[in-house]
């Protein structure tokens, strides 16, 4: 690909991102704002971490039980090593980007002012 159609490229996606930000408020609630459309997507983003982390740990257990029960076969241990490597890197890679995402909405004071801490309902007996 030649270098100034990757530039054209740059600058057409440059020029796009308000419009896709802009794009929220011509829904149902017409006072969207910049700060709500980063919430939304700060949201999503909530909701995808835990999934995407269990998935890694299934993953790299998946590779645990390959490594350990395939012992005799060199092939296989090499595929669970594999499959362990990319499960502690994918942990690793998330629990970095929830730290950013966290820190970067905290100094810049979007997202969840009051983070919701779930507890157990507790019953109290007279």
């Amino acid at each position: 690909m030649k270098e100034t159609t990757k530039i054209k490229y740059f600058i057409v996606s440059i020029l796009f991102i308000p419009s896709v930000i802009f794009a929220f408020s011509l829904g149902v609630n017409t006072d969207t704002t910049f700060e709500t459309t980063i919430n939304y997507i700060l949201e999503i983003i909530r909701l995808l971490i835990p999934i995407l982390s269990g998935v890694a740990f299934l993953v790299f257990f998946w590779g645990l039980s390959k490594f350990i029960l395939n012992s005799n076969k060199p092939e296989e241990i090499k595929n669970g090593k594999n499959y362990m490597i990319w499960g502690v890197f994918t942990l690793f890679i998330l629990l970095t980007f929830m730290t950013i995402i966290g820190f970067v909405s905290n100094e810049l004071q979007i997202g969840a002012k009051n983070p919701i801490i779930p507890t157990l309902k507790t019953t109290t007996t007279p």
